[in-house]
């Protein structure tokens, strides 16, 4: 067990992990982490939470609307039947 200060920087507290405990729970620079309180302690674990915004191949594919794919082919269906007349490709 090692003893470290809590610090200010700006309007946070900060706690500095030893480096040898960050590089034994395979923590680098830029890990985000979770803290969790209970009572007066604090326990660190590495975040699992899934990012706002981040969806999977199969979640996106899910999302397509099939109607609006097939007006949208309808709508420019004339352009690809048009030859080009410089250095187009279709």
């Amino acid at each position: 067990m090692q003893t470290v200060k809590v610090r200010q920087q700006g309007g946070a507290m900060i706690v500095t992990i030893p480096r040898e405990y960050a590089a034994a729970a395979g923590w680098a620079v830029g890990t985000e982490i979770t803290v969790k309180r209970q009572g007066t302690e604090l326990s660190f674990a590495p975040a699992t939470r899934k990012a706002h915004g981040a969806f999977t191949v199969d979640e996106l594919l899910s999302q397509i609307d099939q109607g609006e794919i097939a007006a949208l082919n309808d709508d420019v269906k004339e352009f690809s039947s048009v030859e080009s007349v410089g250095k187009e490709y279709w």
